[in-house]
């Protein structure tokens, strides 16, 4: 399963389990700002969820987490839970894991320098030229 439909998956997995239990639930994945550092916002009367969401194939497993869905200084999660969905081989059914912030010890994330390859050198005129032909 690929990555990124295991991420796709794995929003839609969660944002109907929080449905299920009478929550609007809105994609702030995308956001800036008020709602930076989680996913999906999960609202019912006055509760308010802020999930940040994995998805993973490996039994037990956590995709590491950017930068952004950790506060530096306390190692603390952003997101109020992290909702990990586990997608085992195709004849079980996928499992949902929501572990809250305070459940998730600071002295259990490990800092990680990354690097990415900017969207501006990710465009068809440049990639193109990159292509072979077999």
């Amino acid at each position: 399963m690929e990555d990124d439909r295991v991420e796709h998956l794995a929003m839609t997995f969660v944002r109907r389990y929080y449905e299920s239990k009478g929550f609007e639930v809105k994609n702030v994945s995308r956001a800036r700002g008020e709602h930076g550092g989680y996913d999906l916002l999960a609202i019912k009367g006055s509760e308010h969820i802020k999930a940040e969401v994995k998805g993973c194939t490996r039994p037990y497993g956590i995709p590491d987490p950017y930068c952004t869905e950790f506060d530096f200084e306390s190692r603390r999660l952003i997101a109020d839970v992290l909702c990990v969905v586990y997608f085992p081989p195709a004849t079980e059914t996928p499992q949902l894991a929501v572990i809250p912030r305070e459940e998730i010890p600071p002295e259990y994330i490990i800092e990680k320098r990354a690097y990415r390859i900017s969207g501006k050198f990710k465009k068809k005129e440049i990639i193109s030229k990159f292509f072979v032909k077999f």
